[in-house]
């Protein structure tokens, strides 16, 4: 899977430019990492939790309802928090700034109705099924018709590239194989960093925020 900040957004940015008033983009934007959550469970039920958040079913059961509770804590409470220390007159704080998070306190304007939590939970539809679709070429297994079935990726992905030794976790001994799928892996995440920044920068420089919170027809 590509990283779950930044390079899986890389989409659900371009949707929400694309569609600025059908798409709730703090919604779209949270659930494309919402289905990595499982980490913080697997172990409790090792496999299970992964299958079942990177699944079909597990948008409907898991990524919609998780990104409706995240997306409301974050529009109004995270986000006004994050722009109060983005607008600080610090150097260090200059990036947060040029990439528009100083303006994430618009989100706070955000109307919390029942239209919110319609546009909110299919934008969180769109933002999972494009986790998986990202996820589904760099990953040895594939799981989206869980607990039906479970693939396993043609036998070409899992070619060793290349060889690094081992290393040792615990009690484990984790070889450090780079195979296709790993190599996909790390060329969706650095690769799809770029037109998040780019977007969020995009966003920044044209006050889309401002646009699409403060002047309710535009581009409607």
């Amino acid at each position: 899977m590509p990283s779950s900040i930044l390079s899986h957004q890389a989409p659900a940015i371009l949707i929400k430019l694309k569609y600025p008033h059908k798409i709730d983009g703090s919604a779209i934007c949270i659930s494309t990492f919402v289905p990595d959550l499982n980490i913080f469970f697997d172990f409790l039920f090792p496999g299970f939790f992964r299958n079942l958040t990177h699944s079909l079913i597990g948008i409907f059961i898991w990524t919609i309802p998780i990104t409706l509770l995240f997306t409301v804590v974050f529009s109004l409470y995270i986000a006004p928090y994050l722009s109060k220390i983005a607008k600080k007159n610090l150097f260090i704080l200059k990036p947060l700034k040029y990439f528009g998070i100083n303006k994430w306190d618009l989100l706070k304007l955000k109307q919390i109705n029942k239209k919110f939590y319609l546009i909110a939970s299919y934008s969180a539809f769109i933002g999972g099924l494009s986790h998986l679709l990202l996820d589904l070429q760099a990953h040895e297994y594939i799981e989206l018709f869980f607990p039906f079935i479970i693939l396993k990726a043609p036998d070409f992905m899992s070619i060793p590239l290349a060889y690094h030794g081992t290393i040792t976790i615990g009690s484990r001994i984790v070889p450090l194989i780079l195979t296709v799928y790993n190599l996909i892996w790390f060329l969706e995440t650095t690769i799809l960093i770029f037109p998040s920044l780019y977007s969020l920068r995009y966003i920044a420089k044209r006050n889309l925020l401002e646009k699409w919170y403060q002047e309710p027809d535009y581009e409607k």
